[in-house]
């Protein structure tokens, strides 16, 4: 018996064999003396009884664990009592010792072995043997048009789990996977709701055609990720190198994106109900200047004619407001052997910080799934559907209804309101308009459907040897609706009005048989043929008119505008269609060594007579090295595989018609014959024939490792691909071509680069588990070649910039060039001022120009970053508080700061705003305008905390009907290490023109989210 120490009280910690002094304790305390009470001595004995009999059902139990197929002993097994947290670990000779009741189960679990459960029922001495487990390797990862477990895997394909996913105020179910997977590089210029990410794999690879992942949601290619709520999705499986996403043919040259979502399982049905509130901050604001520096400017400079209404307006501070998000989820699941089924609905509501911004959203999930006769036979299912509402707010431009340029123009002294309640208006010059007229007066919104359906058939015909008839279907419906009335702004302009519908649908049919077979123990053989088809058909139309009679009507009776003509009235309809053969051949020799091959033919309507159809071969191989006898006396390496693979893919991801001669009306004229009105066409696109795909050649080596029983483990890819025959849109002269236009293919990308995916489990203990992973990439791009239809000075011009005081055909600031990376910065050199206050900037003989036009280009950076990190944390406390963190890093890209470069110039103060660097540019005597050039080009590398969360589950033993109820309190976006002196150093790194920081991005948000879960 111990007495602990430190407190008034004396306690004392009993053990089942401390009876004798347990009986002596009571009488040395007095307990029986006369002066207690009969009802005192009673409770006494009834309490003594009580521990007694507690005693007599507790034991110690010792023993010794080791390795099963060493016999060595194995230091640091967690040794738990089931379904408590009580326990101990091993010592370094294996041995362990614990109190535990007669009837209690004993649970012995230890990185990369499989976990033991043992009863005690009575037994003093319980010695344990554990077998070893390749942590993970045994898992099912989903490839094109089927399942591989992970250690079969020949090609570059990672997953990532629902666990893994961040959480928090998500605006899109992709960014849950940022900073998770190497080479996946998932971006968003600012914080719109609104608003997509961008997401390139492996780095960019084309002109004009369209460089985003193929998505496939539960069998189904071409689907919206956002027609799927985030608490639906089981996993993310990305494909990265041609021979992983070859399958899909001409559609894969951009990796590939498989999310599963979940399904019912057998036995007890189980209800989720998942709730959060999110609080959203603008994260960083431009330091304009306030409206007392401007008055002093005034009086220091004796400036006349300048008018001050009297106002300290903080512009920015009026315009962006506490943000909100909302959301709930709903789900059922359940089943038996023969049938399960998962069904939610998610409804979410975003409130954006910019005033007038916001989106609400209902996701609807059905999944099924159901045997018969004799399991041959599985009939599965999925239905979601998506209802979004959308209140936008221009900001994209320096128009008069761009309501963030108008703020931060907006001269602080000027008021919100006028005295009437108005909202105030002055003249200030060219497009100096009140926001807040823009917000609270332009109606700009958007009602959108999403639908998604797909019915899977699958018969095994003989064992092994499965037939698969799969269909899916997809539609999307959006609304437009716009009305703004006359008197928006400061001066006399004709309000309009429009409305517009778009669609499109996408039916598919596919079937395909697959037959797995094993010989002789030793020979695993995996065969899949099939045979695809997919048409996309989409229409629309648009009406509109001018000069509204009423601002009541609005929208609602177009026939109610003054101002009607044929410009206001316009409709489309198109259709492409793909069809595929496709097949794949697997083998493996004592999962040891692995060959695959694959191919894949596909037809499209997209494409020249010439060259409608595209053939995508496919070569993979590996070997596992760590099964190999000569590493059987290396048993710290649990895994050890080396890959290689080799395959071609496609892209077709371009706009219909494109290689068929197009005309266009291009007016009214009048028939000299009849002296009536027709409509003349002209020709916009010359026809090419000979239109073809783009095709992507990449070559994968890859290492998976695991070390101390996949304790430690990961892989390694080092690659290169080459883009060849780039889809692009091209000007010709008029005459000889009949149009200014045509679709070629023109010019080669070559992208090199290495990954690493790391995870860590390093902590393992009974009270505390913590598990680490790390995701770094590495890709160097160049453009080896522009083509045939490469400008004559060499350089294509991108990245063009438009604001307040630029003017001419110099406003570019990307440059495509042979030998550099897409996304390269190719401006002039600024040397400093002349005499008279004008920029001057380097000329190619090594001398001085005022005249941007005749001033010296070259490369001066590039906004695609040199290493992109991600570094991922789940910590476990007592099986109840958890903490989860990611940290995410883009390292040696470049921002063009073009929101500075229209900001400082001094010309512009003091009637409109401009940052504090103005008045540096003045007292330097300053005096040309905007101007691009290598001044505004900075080193925008940053480490960003995306995502912290903390929670605590309770587990509801006591409520039969409730199985836990888990609290979460998340922070996203909480801080961020940077030198940039922008407002974020984060684009989106997407197409030709990217990296540039203007003054219409919508600002990054800082969240923080109160979250329930509770499982039933």
């Amino acid at each position: 018996m111990k007495k602990k120490s430190g407190t008034q009280k004396t306690v004392y910690q009993l053990r089942s064999s401390h009876k004798k002094c347990l009986i002596k304790f009571i009488l040395n305390q007095g307990f029986m003396k006369k002066q207690f009470s009969f009802y005192k001595i009673l409770f006494l004995f009834l309490g003594l009884g009580f521990f007694l009999s507690a005693s007599a059902q507790e034991m110690t139990v010792t023993g010794t664990v080791t390795d099963a197929e060493t016999g060595e002993p194995l230091p640091g097994v967690t040794v738990v009592i089931k379904g408590t947290q009580q326990g101990t670990i091993t010592q370094v000779d294996g041995t362990y010792s614990v109190q535990t009741p007669e009837d209690a189960v004993l649970a012995f679990s230890f990185i990369g072995f499989n976990t033991s459960e043992v009863p005690v029922a009575g037994q003093s001495q319980i010695n344990v043997a554990l077998e070893s487990a390749v942590l993970g390797l045994d898992e099912v990862m989903v490839i094109g048009y089927g399942v591989q477990r992970k250690t079969d895997k020949t090609g570059a394909v990672s997953q990532v789990t629902a666990e893994e996913l961040n959480r928090g105020a998500l605006t899109d179910p992709i960014q849950a996977m940022q900073g998770k997977s190497s080479g996946v590089m998932i971006t968003k210029k600012g914080g719109d709701p609104n608003a997509g990410f961008a997401v390139t794999i492996r780095g960019a690879s084309g002109f004009d055609s369209n460089t985003q992942p193929l998505y496939v949601i539960d069998g189904i290619p071409g689907a919206d990720p956002t027609v799927v709520a985030s608490e639906d999705i089981a996993t993310f499986d990305v494909l990265k190198d041609a021979a992983s996403t070859a399958i899909y043919g001409s559609r894969g040259s951009n990796g590939v994106i498989i999310i599963t979502t979940k399904r019912g399982k057998a036995g007890k049905g189980t209800v989720n109900f998942n709730a959060s509130y999110s609080v959203d901050e603008v994260s960083n604001t431009l330091d304009l200047l306030s409206a007392n520096q401007v008055r002093n400017y005034v009086d220091e400079n004796n400036i006349s004619g300048f008018t001050d209404n009297g106002a300290n307006t903080d512009w920015q501070d009026e315009l962006f407001q506490t943000g909100y998000t909302q959301n709930y989820n709903l789900n059922f699941s359940g089943g038996n052997e023969t049938s399960n089924y998962y069904a939610s609905v998610t409804h979410a509501n975003w409130d954006g910080v910019v005033q007038g911004t916001s989106k609400e959203r209902t996701n609807l999930k059905l999944n099924f799934t159901h045997k018969a006769i004799n399991d041959r036979l599985i009939l599965s299912g999925s239905l979601g559907s998506a209802f979004e509402q959308n209140d936008y707010e221009n900001y994209e431009s320096y128009n008069k209804d761009d309501v963030i340029f108008q703020a931060l123009q907006r001269n602080p002294t000027d008021p919100v309101y006028a005295e009437d309640g108005s909202f105030f208006q002055i003249n200030r010059g060219f497009n100096y308009e009140n926001p807040f007229a823009v917000i609270n007066k332009i109606d700009n919104t958007r009602d959108a459907k999403r639908f998604m359906a797909n019915l899977k058939a699958q018969f095994e015909i003989v064992d092994g040897l499965i037939g698969t008839a799969n269909m899916g279907y997809i539609r999307n419906d959006h609304e437009s609706f716009y009305f703004r009335p006359n008197d928006v702004y400061n001066g006399a302009e004709k309000g309009s009005a429009n409305r517009e519908y778009n669609n499109d649908t996408q039916k598919m049919i596919e079937g395909y048989f697959n037959y797995d077979k094993t010989f002789n123990e030793d020979h695993n053989l995996s065969l899949l043929a099939g045979y695809s088809w997919h048409e996309y058909v989409y229409d629309g139309f648009n009406a509109g008119g001018a000069d509204p009679s009423s601002d009541y009507i609005k929208y609602n009776n177009l026939g109610s505008m003054l101002d009607i003509n044929r410009t206001h009235v316009g409709s489309y309809k198109g259709m492409w269609r793909l069809i595929g053969f496709f097949g794949r051949a697997q083998y493996n020799f004592q999962n040891k060594y692995y060959l695959s091959g694959s191919i894949r033919r596909d037809g499209s309507t997209k494409f020249g007579e010439n060259n409608e159809w595209g053939v995508f071969p496919t070569v993979s191989a590996g070997w596992t090295i760590s099964r190999e006898d000569f590493m059987s006396s290396v048993d710290w390496l649990s895994n050890l595989k080396l890959r290689a693979s080799y395959g071609v893919s496609g892209n077709q991801e371009i706009g219909e018609y494109n290689a068929q001669m197009f005309y266009e009306p291009a007016g009214l004229s009048v028939d000299p014959a009849t002296g009536e009105n027709v409509i003349t066409y002209t020709a916009s696109k010359v026809a090419n024939p000979d239109l073809q795909w783009e095709e992507t050649t990449e070559v994968n080596l890859g290492l998976d490792f695991g070390f101390l029983g996949s304790k430690i483990s990961g892989s390694l890819e080092l690659y290169k691909k080459n883009t060849t025959d780039l889809l692009g849109r091209y000007s010709v002269p008029v005459p000889p071509n009949p149009a200014p236009e045509i679709w070629a293919n023109s010019g080669e990308v070559e992208n090199k680069g290495i990954e690493l995916n790391v995870q860590y489990y390093a902590i393992t203990l009974p009270n505390f588990k913590w598990k680490t992973s790390i995701a770094a990439s590495h890709n160097q791009q160049e453009l080896v070649d522009l083509g045939e239809y490469a400008p004559a000075t060499g350089v294509r011009k991108e990245g063009w910039i438009e604001g307040r005081g630029l003017i001419g055909q110099s406003n570019w600031v990307t440059g495509i060039v042979e030998g550099e990376s897409i996304g390269s910065f190719y401006l002039p050199e600024f040397v400093g001022l002349s005499g008279d206050g004008n920029m001057v900037y380097r000329t190619e003989a090594g001398g001085a120009t005022e005249e941007i036009s005749e001033a010296k280009r070259s490369i001066v950076g590039s906004a695609v970053p040199d290493l992109e990190l991600g570094w991922s944390n789940s910590l476990t406390f007592y099986d109840n508080w958890t903490m989860d963190f990611s940290f995410r890093s883009l390292i040696g890209n470049d921002v063009y700061n073009a929101t500075q470069m229209l900001f400082d110039y001094p010309g512009d103060f003091p009637a409109r705003n401009v940052v504090a660097e103005a008045l540096v540019w003045e007292k330097m005597g300053r005096k040309s305008g905007p101007a691009v050039s290598d001044l505004y080009v900075e080193d925008a590398s940053f480490i960003r905390l995306d995502y912290l969360s903390l929670g605590y589950t309770l587990h509801t033993n006591t409520v039969d009907w409730m199985e836990n109820i888990k609290f979460s309190l998340t922070g996203n976006n909480l801080f961020i290490l940077t030198g940039y002196s922008g407002l974020d150093p984060e684009t989106s790194v997407d197409g030709l023109s990217f990296g540039v920081d203007q003054y219409n991005v919508y600002p990054k948000t800082r969240s923080f989210s109160f979250g329930v879960s509770a499982t039933f």
